[in-house]
């Protein structure tokens, strides 16, 4: 059975898709586009001073080039969350980044092979696809103490940075060449447009489980 593990990443989880994610400025033009849409919001109650809001995302990978795109669709996802807030009156806009994975470690995926397996999508210039994740955050309310990683009632705005490669640069090279007829293996990180949505303490939600 599979293991599901939605963490804060680790050093050593980071070292392999680093690359994709610090090189991504240095691309003029992705033909990888990602949007997002939040699908719903679900609140429970922590504490008396601490709501839990988990959020379901809806991410659209689309191919806006010229070329068929190869890409990445499985079961390990490393992924980072900026959520800024709104300037509101006096208050001073903060922001926080959230740093998770969806990580599987307990069944192999057919990564190395002669053409794309299961595990990823060939994308034809102009095509889609979608997949969900869901993240967790802290919500305060306006009196309460906010700490670093915990949003207080009030509008903000969320951006998302996925990495589309887990494994090595190396091996995402060598897959890319071995592939290159099938289409372009894409390995590189896509960053979302900012959406905006708005965070409350809700203080009659069900106790969080």
């Amino acid at each position: 059975m599979r293991h599901t593990r939605l963490l804060g990443i680790t050093f050593f989880l980071w070292m392999n898709c680093a690359n994709a994610f610090g090189t991504q400025t240095s691309i003029p033009k992705q033909p990888l586009a990602l949007t997002v849409e939040i699908a719903s919001l679900q609140y429970c109650t922590v504490n008396s001073d601490l709501t839990s809001l988990q959020m379901k995302l809806k991410l659209r990978y689309t191919n806006v080039g010229q070329q068929k795109l190869i890409l990445y669709k499985g079961h390990d996802l490393f992924y980072q969350i900026k959520i800024r807030s709104l300037s509101a009156g006096t208050m001073k806009p903060s922001e926080v980044t959230f740093l998770n994975s969806r990580y599987f470690d307990e069944q192999p995926e057919p990564i190395e092979q002669p053409s794309p397996s299961r595990v990823f999508v060939i994308l034809a210039p102009g095509a889609t696809y979608e997949r969900e994740i869901v993240s967790g955050m802290a919500v305060a309310g306006k009196e309460a103490y906010r700490g670093n990683s915990v949003l207080i009632d009030g509008d903000y705005t969320l951006q998302l940075t996925v990495s589309t490669w887990y494994k090595s640069k190396s091996l995402a090279q060598k897959l890319r060449q071995l592939w290159e007829q099938k289409g372009l293996l894409w390995f590189e990180s896509v960053t979302s447009t900012p959406i905006h949505f708005t965070a409350t303490k809700v203080n009659r939600a069900a106790p969080c489980k």
